[in-house]
């Protein structure tokens, strides 16, 4: 298998599914618990449908705007990042490392009272996917209207759980 990253478009489930199952591959490296993974990809099917290749409203090139699997914004947070290592910005894996190893550095992650789990502590956690879902959503992503898509985002975490294989040799 490898990264499907085609254009800036909604992935399918069968894509999805191949990409997120990259992302667990890669992640469970550093030390990710199933259940942090599945949040995030529970998080990232709302952003970006798993596509690391897609831009905010699929309006390629707006620099100002979200870009990649979490959507950073602007853009150039993460396509910077990953021209200065050498990667093309639709690298899956580079978006994964940025994730691992810069979320905390950067002060992407910021607990909130409602989740108040610093970024290593939720890395491992073994709570349940969904409010771990919900975790991410409010000190990772924090969108404008949290309440939109949070039971999403934490019934998509609960799939992602239920479906995938977080061996490490999936």
């Amino acid at each position: 298998m490898a990264w499907i990253a085609p254009e800036s478009r909604a992935l399918t489930m069968e894509e999805m599914t191949n990409n997120a199952q990259e992302l667990v591959n890669y992640m469970i490296s550093f030390g990710f618990s199933a259940n942090a993974l599945s949040a995030m990809l529970g998080n990232m099917q709302i952003e970006s449908s798993i596509n690391p290749a897609r831009w905010q409203s699929d309006n390629v090139g707006n620099l100002s705007g979200g870009f990649g699997l979490v959507q950073w914004t602007p853009a150039t947070n993460i396509i910077n990042w990953l021209e200065a290592r050498g990667l093309p910005r639709t690298d899956g894996n580079g978006q994964c490392l940025w994730l691992a190893t810069e979320t905390a550095a950067t002060g992407q992650w910021i607990a909130t009272s409602a989740y108040p789990l610093s970024w290593e502590e939720f890395k491992v956690s073994t709570q349940s996917p969904d409010y771990l879902a919900s975790a991410f959503l409010h000190n990772f992503e924090r969108p404008a209207d949290p309440a939109a898509t949070e039971s999403d985002r934490r019934a998509y975490a609960l799939h992602w759980f239920n479906t995938l294989d977080f061996s490490g040799s999936g």
